[in-house]
């Protein structure tokens, strides 16, 4: 903290579950919303646990798959906005 301060930088405490800033919470949003849409019943699978694990992991990467490149750019390209639009935002930061 002290070498942070000494060379002039400055620290924002962010609440420890801040989608806005942790893009791969958006990610995680679009696959277990294609899972709903392409998986209905997948959380309703039985029998042995690396079957249902196997499964599982197919149905993820398949979903994977189908999240267009655009969505990953987009967030990148959006995160100086969203730190920008954060930092303005009153009462939820601590400068050190």
């Amino acid at each position: 903290m002290r070498w942070l301060r000494e060379h002039g930088i400055t620290l924002l405490e962010i609440p420890p579950y801040s989608p806005d800033l942790n893009p791969i919470e958006n990610i995680w949003s679009l696959i277990k919303d294609k899972l709903s849409k392409h998986y209905p019943n997948l959380h309703l699978m039985n029998g042995p646990e690396h079957v249902v694990k196997k499964t599982i992991e197919e149905a993820i990467t398949h979903c994977w798959e189908l999240l267009d490149s655009k969505v990953f750019h987009t967030l990148a390209g959006s995160m100086v906005d969203r730190i920008e639009a954060i930092i303005k935002a009153d009462g939820w930061y601590t400068k050190y």
